[in-house]
């Protein structure tokens, strides 16, 4: 009974602190950097924003920012990850990440259009940590890391003030703030955390002056303006939530006109703000059909989008944005009913469908019999659905504007992240004081958060640390060795390569000898890939020497379609003069089990040379990209 009564006595906040710091330490030891969707352009913008530059660089077909080259040795074996579902990563490579040295001297351009729209306000704890950790040189992991950081504490302060302000739902409010997906964005380079921080703020304020005793002050208007003003700089869509100021009684104001006159000034600013933000980025808005085609993979544009064509076809077409609405919410509502809860890393590692469907019972029943003697009456309530739906239709024309095809008809990409803000303005709804429980909602709060969180983090661990294949074949070369049929040796017996070019001892990565290319003798460093099938994990390490200089594979599809793939982005330059490639591929295409051909190739008059190749192919038992 003493165990019983000392539970009973845990206050909200006690919980909320204690879990929230508990499962940030777990979240960050099973997620690698760089998973929250669009990660990689956030952290180039924080980083932008860090370096002194507020808004991004425009060429004539590009948009974005100079970065250290030294990111890239950071960033794209994370993003290997975040674009390849099988692409696992060994504990280690988190490690040697850390010694991976800050060197602010040599830049280059970056494309991160997607990221642009945000201003220095959604970056604010990100942005100071980079600020401070660059001064002091710090590796870019523990950069990265810092951002993180600072991230979450801002978090944990804001929605620690948030329990503490709101006068109703208490445990309701800990646990919508503490559910896997929030705390997931929490740990993250992502403007999400900063939206999250705002409008929950925002809403608990609301909610305080709305059943407090005192009047209004001007202090507390002033904290709303900006508060809201800060919104419009972060996410104008949730400027809407303007609304909720008319939950706060006319009697604690001087007058009805002082009133109204209030909330029209503030919403005035916010959307003074809102203008000014937007003709920035619209200034430097580039469609994606006169986006640079050599730049235009992976930079987080939609294929077919066009806001100035989308804009007009809206007006143009009376209804049918009304037809987007219905369709957007009705057509797939798993997709954002599921993200809200939690679907990690790139919307690629969900829960199971029960969980999902417990979750939201859970939620319920809390919001349902979570009575502390306060009723919402049919006005508010009226009031709080109005803030919560036109916040959600504004989510959907921003999205419909900047991402979908002209004319889709639906929002595919409603991500349950986007409604966090929204969705605790529905739960309130529930508000009765008929049904009641008859004990603490804490004992659904506490085993709920405890066991999402820890699912969360069992699910997130598999997906990046758990290998599936149920076949690997992998080798190294060093073009040190060759047989007797001159093909070279590698470390698997069952494997020699093609030689193709030149053995030369001229320019060497390690050892006496690497491989020659040009145009006389292109291709080298050849093996054939019998029965490659869809699904198929390729990864591939090289150092070259050389500009030029690619890792490709050629084959035939299913229907007999010439297939070609090459790339020769380098990952990392030395001082002398050795480029590391690093190339991840998914086999998305029907094959048929058809032999292909993997190569370095160079087909220049230049030459480069090639050194100690390392590859690694996979095979899955499960037809995972369908």
């Amino acid at each position: 009974m003493d165990i019983f009564k000392n539970i009973v006595r845990i206050k909200p906040t006690t919980f909320f602190v204690f879990a929230a710091l508990f499962f940030e330490l777990v979240f960050n030891l099973v997620t690698p950097p760089l998973q929250v969707p669009d990660e990689i352009n956030h952290f180039y913008r924080a980083y932008q924003i860090a370096d002194g530059n507020f808004l991004p660089v425009r060429t004539k077909d590009r948009l974005g920012g100079y970065m250290p080259i030294c990111f890239n040795e950071f960033v794209v074996p994370f993003n290997n990850a975040a674009t390849n579902i099988k692409y696992t990563i060994n504990k280690n490579e988190i490690i040697k990440s850390f010694d991976i040295k800050f060197n602010s001297e040599k830049v280059e351009f970056k494309d991160f259009p997607s990221t642009t729209t945000y201003s220095f306000i959604s970056y604010l704890p990100q942005v100071s940590a980079l600020y401070i950790l660059k001064q002091f040189k710090c590796s870019v992991a523990t950069m990265y890391y810092g951002g993180r950081l600072f991230s979450f504490v801002f978090w944990l302060l804001v929605m620690y003030a948030v329990i503490s302000i709101v006068p109703i739902y208490n445990w309701l409010f800990t646990l919508i703030i503490l559910l896997p997906m929030n705390l997931y964005l929490a740990n993250a380079f992502s403007a999400d955390g900063m939206n999250n921080c705002l409008t929950f703020l925002f809403i608990a304020l609301a909610l305080k002056h709305m059943f407090s005793a005192s009047d209004i002050t001007l202090r507390d208007l002033i904290i709303f303006l900006i508060i809201l003003s800060l919104l419009a700089l972060a996410k104008f869509v949730y400027v809407s939530f303007i609304v909720l100021l008319f939950l706060i009684p006319a009697r604690k104001f001087p007058s009805q006109a002082f009133r109204f006159a209030s909330i029209g000034v503030i919403l005035t600013v916010a959307l003074i703000l809102v203008s000014i933000w937007s003709g920035i980025y619209l200034k430097n808005y580039i469609k994606i059909s006169e986006y640079n085609q050599n730049y235009i993979y992976n930079v987080g544009l939609s294929p077919c989008s066009d806001y100035v064509a989308q804009k007009a076809y809206i007006i143009n077409h009376g209804f049918y944005f009304f037809k987007v609405v219905y369709h957007s919410v009705f057509d797939h509502p798993q997709t954002f009913l599921k993200g809200y809860i939690g679907a990690f890393g790139q919307a690629d590692i969900p829960f199971p469908n029960g969980v999902y469907l417990l979750a939201y019972l859970f939620i319920v029943i809390v919001a349902i019999t979570d009575y502390n003697g306060i009723v919402i009456n049919t006005t508010q309530k009226i009031i709080i659905f109005l803030a919560a739906i036109s916040a959600f239709v504004l989510i959907l024309l921003s999205i419909h504007l900047m991402w979908d095809c002209v004319g889709e008809g639906v929002v595919d990409l409603v991500q349950g992240r986007y409604l966090i803000p929204v969705f605790p303005l529905l739960f309130i709804l529930f508000n009765n004081n008929r049904f009641r429980l008859n004990f603490s909602p804490l004992f659904i709060v506490i085993p709920l958060i405890i066991c999402l969180n820890f699912y969360a983090a069992k699910i997130i661990a598999d997906r990046y640390f758990k290998e599936t294949f149920n076949e690997r074949t992998e080798f190294y070369c060093d073009a040190e060795q060759v047989n007797n049929q001159n093909y070279f040796i590698t470390s698997n017996p069952s494997v020699n390569l093609e030689i193709g070019g030149v053995i030369s001892y001229k320019a060497t990565f390690s050892g006496q000898n690497s491989l020659l290319l040009n145009n006389a003798a292109p291709f080298g460093f050849t093996y054939k890939i019998k029965n490659l099938k869809k699904g198929d994990l390729l990864e591939v390490e090289v150092w070259k020497k050389g500009v030029e200089g690619y890792l490709a594979l050629s084959g035939k599809l299913k229907n007999n379609e010439e297939f070609f793939l090459a790339n020769k982005t380098p990952l990392i330059t030395l001082k002398n003069g050795w480029s590391k490639m690093l190339y991840v591929f998914t086999m998305t295409k029907e094959c048929n089990g058809n032999e292909f051909n993997f190569f370095v190739w160079n087909p220049t008059s230049e030459n480069v040379y090639f050194d100690d190749l390392k590859f690694s192919l996979k095979k899955f038992n499960t037809n995972y990209l369908n």
